[in-house]
């Protein structure tokens, strides 16, 4: 019989799990709903996390009995209470396995530098920088959520495109096409729909974040609001790496710092700008993995450890 692990992605969007042998060849993956509990609650994402072992184990041809290790990287996990709640609500599973749980930042790094050194950072519809130095010492800086922190995000992107939008219609700021661009996306057709969308209580950060991309078009079409919204999006996220750059990895050497999430990867003027604004300090890595893959490789270790 197969032994085998799991590694698993879990985001607010949603969770990638992604089964492999313990030699580590790739054996199968699957992609379900939200996987933060914060957002789903502790039930549902017991029930993906369940989900996704089923369904790994049917379509691999693999026994349940035969998983050995699942292993996780969830938003929030590097909290103490976080991973006991999870670790509490994965028992009642009641599999053989052992469950590991770090945070999706340490799995990111994992799979983009491959090995739990260095600096990733990750903008998606939040944002956050986070390293470990030579000494194994964690150093984050961002990640604190829409309503304080997540700068630089897609969500921060699209409230801030449509805060300017309205200053440009009240005659406030200048002129911009980010809001037409906004409403078209969304298929508002008028101001009032505009107001009542975005105060909505449906309405989630994503549906906010997701016009990110269309100020990345606006920028493209050489709209001025929207180069600058870009343009301080990349400086916001390199004052975050900056920032654990100074306070774990001093002036040594340029550090490898890897990207992953949806704003420095479809926004070009974005990921350019961070790469002029760190070039003196860091060496930026192409990730060409996924992040789960990170979490199977600190499975994989965990096995070989325990040996």
């Amino acid at each position: 019989m197969m032994k085998w692990v799991i590694g698993i992605d879990g985001g607010g969007t949603k969770t990638v799990g992604c089964a492999a042998a313990v030699n580590g060849k790739i054996l199968g993956q699957v992609e379900k709903g939200p996987g933060n509990y914060h957002i789903t609650g502790v039930a549902k994402f017991t029930a993906v996390i369940s989900g996704i072992i089923d369904e790994l184990a049917v379509s691999c041809n693999l026994k349940k009995a035969d998983l050995l290790v699942v292993s996780l990287g969830l938003a929030g996990a590097d909290r103490v209470r976080d991973r006991e709640v999870v670790l509490e609500a994965l028992a009642e599973l009641g599999l053989p396995c052992c469950y590991l749980v770090n945070s999706d930042a340490k799995i990111a790094l994992v799979a983009g530098l491959g090995k739990a050194e260095g600096i990733v950072l990750i903008a998606g519809t939040g944002s956050i920088a986070y390293g470990i130095n030579r000494q194994g010492a964690v150093i984050r800086a961002g990640g604190w959520g829409h309503l304080a922190s997540d700068e630089g995000s897609g969500y921060a992107i699209g409230r801030q495109a449509v805060e300017r939008g309205i200053r440009a219609a009240e005659g406030r700021d200048k002129a911009t096409i980010v809001l037409d661009m906004i409403m078209e996306y969304a298929g508002l057709k008028s101001w009032n729909d505009m107001i009542g969308y975005i105060n909505n209580q449906t309405t989630s950060k994503g549906d906010i974040a997701a016009f990110a991309r269309v100020v990345g078009d606006a920028a493209k079409q050489g709209d001025q609001v929207a180069i600058e919204i870009v343009k301080q999006a990349g400086d916001a996220l390199a004052s975050l790496v900056e920032s654990v750059i100074t306070r774990g990895f001093g002036w040594r050497e340029a550090v490898q710092v890897c990207m992953y999430g949806g704003i420095v990867t479809n926004i070009l003027l974005v990921r350019e700008r961070l790469v002029e604004v760190l070039a003196k300090r860091a060496s930026i890595v192409a990730c060409k993995t996924q992040p789960v893959e990170g979490a199977v490789r600190l499975g994989l270790e965990w096995l070989q450890n325990k040996v």
